[in-house]
């Protein structure tokens, strides 16, 4: 008898969750995601405006969302490092079934953890502003925004990682395709003035992060919705090379 999708999401979940590697990845996104917000709501000065100090909060999300994307690529690589992958088709013949259900779990875990780990750098952050500084209010639409949109971009970065260790099947290649990707290629298409920034994935999707749009990039919720579709394409593409190649 094949295993239902719901099994294979509960075989998917129990294999995350008894992974030191996935908690150890979620801590160092939110210990750095926090800390470095800490550190920005101090250097936040009175005449900043709202959006500026919601930027300066929010800094360390470019470097929480690397350890978001060794999660992912872990997720998909980690069976192959120890052949495991062998036995997980045994135990669910149906491989896109299998990774339908890897890219759930993924998404909901990075959803749920990305999510605290906004709000958890927002209060952080607020908490060590100076007298004087405007205060970010959730009750500013804009502010509400980037925080849940936030969550959703960590949760698509998730999925998106996975997907390029499923195409790479080796850890270290997945993640320093990943990390490059999302951070050393925007890195260097800023540095450059390079008009390919505005359309490239992870960079439209950190649009969401901004109160303030930039009139040089795509707007928030457009941005996070282009990702999302380049997650989805980048998945499909992942799922068909992985039910072709011999595991």
């Amino acid at each position: 008898m094949q295993p239902r999708f719901a099994d294979a999401v509960a075989f998917e979940w129990i294999k995350m969750r008894s992974i030191r590697s996935t908690w150890w990845t979620l801590a160092a996104a939110a210990c750095i995601s926090i800390g470095i917000g800490m550190i920005g709501g101090r250097e936040a000065l009175p005449q900043d405006t709202t959006a500026f100090v919601m930027e300066k909060i929010l800094v360390g999300l470019s470097l929480g969302q690397m350890a978001i994307c060794v999660f992912g690529v872990l997720t998909a690589t980690s069976e192959y490092g120890t052949g495991s992958i062998r036995s997980t088709f045994t135990a669910v013949p149906d491989r896109l079934r299998l990774l339908a259900a890897k890219a759930l779990v993924v998404f909901t875990v990075s959803l749920v953890a990305g999510t605290a780990i906004v709000f958890a750098t927002f209060a952080a952050g607020t908490l060590t502003l100076g007298s004087g500084v405007p205060v970010p209010s959730l009750s500013e639409d804009a502010v509400l925004r980037a925080l849940v949109g936030g969550g959703c971009y960590l949760a698509l970065l998730g999925v998106f990682s996975l997907a390029l260790g499923l195409v790479l099947r080796a850890s270290a290649g997945g993640i320093t395709a990943a990390v490059s990707i999302t951070f050393i290629l925007p890195t260097v298409f800023h540095m450059l003035g390079d008009a390919l920034l505005k359309w490239w994935p992870t960079q439209a999707g950190r649009q969401i992060l901004q109160v303030s749009p930039s009139s040089t990039d795509l707007a928030p919720v457009p941005g996070l919705c282009y990702f999302a579709v380049t997650t989805v394409v980048a998945l499909v593409v992942a799922m068909v090379l992985t039910n072709r190649r011999d595991a």
